[in-house]
């Protein structure tokens, strides 16, 4: 079972948890934002669709609209509405979204009291993210705003992390762990492939796997990556990996190793061939 978690002015990163709620915490500034009643006093509640998109929120309608799909009591959440935007009628409409099956309950633990809830619906503070545990979200991902004193307090980030012939950076506040490092590379490139040329798709959808190109280059988990050489290796997708080992097997030169040594061998075999497998630097540099 994946686990919802709530935290009180925390942020969290497990990539166990597909969606998480921040409460402000009592030493930051109820910053409002509020949901306003039409002119018969009235405020509409539709629910939504959350799945497995990495998304934050923190306005109030969406919170509240997530609270309501999450299955939140009916009565607090009017209560709660009722009693903060002046409304004399909350409508709830039909739920015809959903809220993915990992989040799923994260709202109940927020909302457990009329304050709290309060607190997370229409405090600019309080935070809802949502996400999955099959990719790594941004390093910067959980990394929000602080309003206060009519003012915004924004990260700082003293570090960045491009790639070579890559668009997309990411940042961070410090300088990164191996760890750190590790998922900041996943993150800018996950499902990414890469022509002979250089040139990297990102282009996920059903169209795209159904027309590409069947000769294009991988991050594969089979690889052995070793970042502090300053490079990404991908590898050329199809059988390459496997008649790689085979042909290792047959040698001998596997026998008695661990998956981890096995993988260590098999990664310099593969990057003897330019062909099948190709070295993309990456930069890590202050900022």
């Amino acid at each position: 079972m994946m686990k919802k978690l709530v935290r009180k002015s925390v942020f969290e990163t497990n990539s166990s948890s597909t969606h998480s709620i921040s409460l402000a915490s009592e030493d930051k500034q109820f910053i409002l934002d509020t949901i306003y009643p039409d002119q018969f006093g009235k405020v509409y509640v539709n629910g939504g669709e959350f799945g497995w998109e990495w998304a934050k929120y923190n306005d109030a309608q969406t919170k509240l609209d997530y609270a309501y799909e999450s299955g939140v009591d009916i009565e607090k959440l009017e209560r709660v509405v009722k009693e903060q935007t002046g409304a004399t009628e909350v409508v709830f409409g039909p739920k015809d979204g959903y809220v993915d099956h990992g989040g799923y309950g994260a709202a109940q633990e927020a909302c457990g009291s009329d304050e709290d809830t309060r607190n997370y619906i229409f405090n600019k503070n309080s935070w809802l993210f949502t996400g999955n545990d099959n990719s790594e979200p941004d390093p910067t991902f959980y990394d929000v705003p602080i309003f206060g004193d009519g003012k915004v307090i924004r990260p700082v980030y003293k570090y960045e992390l491009s790639i070579e012939g890559f668009d997309k950076k990411t940042h961070f506040k410090e300088t990164p762990t191996n760890e750190e490092l590790n998922n900041g590379i996943e993150s800018l490139i996950s499902g990414v492939l890469m022509s002979e040329n250089g040139y990297f798709f990102t282009d996920t959808s059903i169209e795209f796997q159904l027309t590409r190109p069947r000769d294009l280059f991988e991050k594969h988990w089979e690889i052995e990556q070793d970042y502090s050489k300053g490079y990404i290796i991908f590898v050329k997708e199809g059988m390459y990996i496997h008649n790689t080992e085979k042909v290792l097997e047959a040698k001998g030169v596997l026998e008695g190793l661990n998956w981890n040594e096995k993988r260590v061998l098999i990664t310099e075999e593969v990057l003897k061939y330019p062909n099948i497998a190709k070295k993309i630097p990456f930069t890590l540099k202050e900022i």
